[in-house]
């Protein structure tokens, strides 16, 4: 297993706002979507972005996985919005957990999901879990693929790549700040630059993709898995969103390199686009990890992208021969 910073624990990261705290209109309205006063209220300990996220469930056995977001929780609220208006336009075959109902109060959202069997994976993770959560993405992609008339309607296009996943050639060009980067990859900024110049002609595809795949962005249940999430949608290639879960995977210990070619997004990849990807990956993630941290965001949040970014990087480095 790759010698990186200690893992994060992807199902107790979050800092969460209670349902005590949440306004009597955000509560009232999950209560009339029950049918009675929450007789269970269990909060999901994992994610980074903030905002209430529980499994409430009434006394009849009624139950709704509830996400709330208010003012003071910008980035929560504004991704509440999104999957608000994404979830509904997911063709069927996309694995996501349905949403019941939606409701925005102008500075306050809620939105209520089907509450699946399942639970948050954890790392390191277990091959049993891994193989159901790629097989979740394959099921995924294959129904994003062509891009789906609905989520084109709702105005999901491909937006141009950010510079956030091109830092080692704005790096290079004296445009941004270096940052810290783990031995293999030192003096080799030209090389990286390189790769990640390229990530808007490697990403080009008529698909959507997810663009925040992570293991924490998942359920597994006993035979399948759900992908949760889906505020970040964009046009472009999904083999990119199997890397970025892959990251994880390869931080694992696992054979992440030969899960990527096996997995069917991989189909037409060429291996220099792989490696643009993880230049463009490392990159992200290696500058983003030095950044102070965010109000009302995770404070596991730079870790995550620290350890994330020295796997990427890890992962890229052996394929280079570094």
């Amino acid at each position: 297993m790759p010698a990186f910073d200690p893992t994060v624990p992807y199902d107790a990261t979050a800092v969460r706002a209670t349902w005590e705290t949440l306004p009597v209109f955000v509560r009232d309205r999950v209560i009339d979507e029950l049918g009675g006063e929450p007789a269970e209220i269990r909060m999901a300990g994992g994610g980074f972005s903030g905002g209430f996220a529980a499994r409430v469930r009434a006394e009849s056995g009624a139950e709704l996985f509830v996400k709330a977001a208010g003012p003071d929780m910008s980035f929560a609220l504004a991704a509440c919005r999104q999957e608000a208006r994404v979830n509904p336009a997911l063709p069927q075959g996309v694995p996501a957990p349905r949403l019941e109902f939606a409701a925005d109060f102008d500075d306050w959202a809620v939105l209520g999901f089907e509450a699946v069997d399942g639970r948050a994976p954890t790392l390191p993770m277990l091959p049993r879990d891994l193989d159901l959560m790629l097989d979740a993405w394959a099921d995924a992609a294959a129904a994003l693929t062509p891009a789906p008339q609905a989520l084109l309607d709702l105005g999901v296009s491909a937006d141009p790549i950010d510079d956030k996943l091109r830092r080692f050639t704005c790096v290079a060009a004296g445009t941004a700040d270096p940052f810290p980067l783990p031995p293999a990859l030192e003096g080799r900024v030209d090389r990286l630059a390189e790769l990640d110049a390229g990530i808007d002609d490697a990403m080009a595809a008529d698909a959507v993709m997810h663009f925040d795949l992570r293991p924490d962005n998942m359920i597994v249940g006993a035979d399948r898995a759900w992908i949760c999430d889906w505020n970040w949608v964009q046009v472009h290639a999904p083999w990119f969103d199997t890397a970025c879960f892959l990251v994880a995977a390869h931080g694992d210990g696992h054979d992440a390199d030969g899960l990527f070619w096996r997995h069917p997004t991989s189909q037409g990849v060429a291996p220099e686009q792989l490696d643009t990807g993880l230049a463009a990956i490392t990159g992200y993630y290696l500058s983003q990890a030095v950044d102070p941290p965010i109000p009302q965001v995770s404070p596991y949040l730079r870790r995550h992208q620290r350890w994330s970014g020295l796997a990427a990087a890890d992962w890229l480095a052996r394929r280079q021969g570094w």
